[in-house]
């Protein structure tokens, strides 16, 4: 398992899909009722926001790591849209706030990103090895060990990632 090669792969996506979302056209209408759940969230128990978010940031990894079995092309398109929702809510945020308020409320979410893009090169390695192994008939060694271990990590992080969101970014 390359897993810098990979790693690197999956940053790169992100990072792509990041610039085009910073770029978007942010001249969408976004109307009261649609935001209306996001804030009526912040009035949710600090319990209950964090089964949320922790739920959204595990159910992004889960699909970015079984996308392996659509050959990668999952992981890279949720990889790149996950980096596209950033860029984009920076670039909104940027024509709208400071740049301390930015920070301070979107920097726990960096330590998600340091989950959301190994969980897209374990997709992309679960792509190669099927591709290798079933399409091209190469006798091709998973490696189980480094996978689940890399897995776990990026649950670790993820759920560390959610705390630092309930505490930090919800915390007034």
């Amino acid at each position: 398992m390359n897993a810098k090669l990979l790693t690197l792969s999956a940053a790169a996506v992100y990072l792509t899909g990041m610039l085009v979302g910073y770029y978007m056209d942010s001249d969408f209408d976004f109307s009261l009722p649609e935001v209306q759940p996001t804030v009526a969230m912040m009035a949710d128990s600090k319990s209950k926001l964090f089964c949320s978010i922790a739920g959204n940031n595990i159910s992004v990894a889960l699909i970015n790591i079984a996308g392996g079995f659509s050959l990668g092309t999952i992981s890279i398109l949720n990889t790149f849209y996950n980096g596209a929702v950033l860029g984009y809510a920076l670039s909104v945020a940027g024509e709208n706030f400071s740049s301390i308020l930015i920070i301070r409320h979107l920097l726990p979410h960096a330590i998600e990103i340091v989950a959301i893009i190994p969980s897209g090169s374990l997709g992309f390695y679960l792509g190669l090895y099927l591709l290798k192994k079933f399409i091209l008939g190469r006798s091709h060694q998973f490696d189980y060990q480094k996978f689940l271990i890399l897995s776990a990590t990026t649950l670790v992080i993820l759920l560390l990632a959610a705390v630092l969101e309930v505490y930090v970014s919800f915390s007034g």
